[in-house]
């Protein structure tokens, strides 16, 4: 049996390769009805990031860099708690502002270490720090509620069988 750290680094992992994936398709093709949302401008700065690369290894570079920012979270928070993961909504709450600002700086080191200097343009359209930090949260989120899921998939189960039957 997987640890519930071990589990929640994993469905962060997923989220994240799952989530460039669709931003790689997002920034490389033409999508007729999104191509008028202003939001595509932005996007499709990311293009020549993932042009030179295989859809597979861009997904892989972001799982990585996920995997690397969430590990920080865990390992702050259990500075603070003597835990990895938060048990309560006060714990989530502090959890997620930790998220978020650990997310900021990861972004802005990103960018002021040059490690992917082909989102130089993506950076200077969309700023450093706001939409990393904003990028980390979505997967912490996601994540807790599919480790709660998963830990409480008897009980959720039963209840909402009783509410249908």
């Amino acid at each position: 049996m997987l640890s519930d750290e071990l589990l929640f680094l994993l469905f962060n992992a997923k989220i994240a390769f799952l989530s460039d994936i669709i931003l790689n398709i997002l920034a490389t093709r033409n999508i007729g009805f999104l191509e008028k949302y202003s939001f595509m401008k932005s996007l499709k700065t990311l293009k020549p990031y993932f042009v030179n690369k295989s859809l597979f290894l861009a997904a892989f570079y972001a799982l990585l860099t996920v995997i690397i920012i969430v590990g920080i979270i865990m390992k702050l928070f259990q500075i603070f708690y003597d835990k990895y993961l938060p048990e309560n909504k006060k714990e989530i709450f502090i959890y997620l502002v930790l998220s978020f600002i650990v997310g900021y700086v990861g972004d802005i080191l990103i960018y002021k270490l040059n490690i992917f200097p082909l989102l130089k343009s993506y950076y200077k359209v969309v700023g450093k720090g706001l939409w990393g930090a904003i990028a980390i949260v979505f997967s912490v989120v996601i994540s807790l509620i599919y480790l709660y899921i998963y830990k409480n998939f008897d009980k959720l189960y039963d209840k909402f069988s009783n509410i249908i039957y």
